[in-house]
């Protein structure tokens, strides 16, 4: 029986990478797919008051805010310092708790068909003393789009956040190159090339989407990456 909703998590292989852009984006092609979908940034650091990453999603998907996103339920853990998690956490003088984010998923599943999880910085980042990001969304069996760029060091980030999925059995749904700010001709072609090799060498079945600099990225198919979940 076809589930009556469907989540993935958008991850990166580092922060500033595009993950927030393309959770908007792959929010906007459900749109106007006519699904009911929502997005949920687990934690934002280096804001306050409402999510940057939020109002993002929601220009990108031609949507006005929510109930949901006026309540904090859309992204529950938000600190002023620009830092890892459980910094930003420390400092505000709290420590996040993963039931939180349970209260949230579960809370947005039973509302929308599509529920698109946005992470924080790299795969490996920690939430508190006890949790690392990755591995909350294993163990909630999300499956994953994995964005990368063609910056300087891309290629190690890549293969490595490869590596960390796959050692923990986490489905990919595909891996998003995204051009914004690119480097130089040369290095984006090699890190392009080195990408779909390191899907290759690790046994992943699955697409690369090249995402062009944001003002083409509407045209982007983003099908190939929905497709599993899709043909359930």
């Amino acid at each position: 029986m076809e589930s009556k909703h469907k989540s993935i998590s958008i991850v990166g292989i580092d922060t500033d990478v595009g993950k927030s852009v393309v959770t908007g984006l792959l929010a906007a092609y459900l749109v106007a797919e006519n699904s009911k979908v929502t997005t949920l940034k687990l934690v934002q650091t280096g804001c306050s008051e409402t999510s940057d990453d939020i109002l993002l999603h929601r220009k990108l998907m031609g949507s006005p805010l929510s109930r949901y996103d006026e309540e904090r339920i859309t992204c529950p853990y938000l600190f002023p310092f620009p830092a890892s998690p459980r910094l930003a956490a420390r400092m505000a003088g709290t420590t996040i708790d993963p039931q939180v984010f349970d209260q949230a998923i579960t809370t947005l599943q039973g509302a929308y068909e599509w529920l698109l999880v946005e992470g924080a910085g790299g795969l490996l980042v920690p939430l508190n003393e006890n949790l690392l990001l990755i591995d909350y969304l294993a163990a909630q069996g999300l499956p994953v789009v994995l964005v990368t760029s063609s910056k300087l060091g891309s290629i190690n980030h890549t293969r490595l956040s490869l590596e960390a999925l796959k050692s923990r059995k986490m489905k990919l749904l595909g891996l998003v190159y995204n051009l914004h700010n690119p480097g130089p001709p040369e290095i984006v072609q090699d890190s392009l090339a080195e990408c779909r090799q390191a899907l290759k060498d690790y046994d992943l079945d699955a697409p690369l989407v090249v995402m062009p600099d944001t003002n083409e990225s509407q045209a982007v198919n983003w099908r190939p990456l929905l497709a599993p979940l899709t043909a359930e």
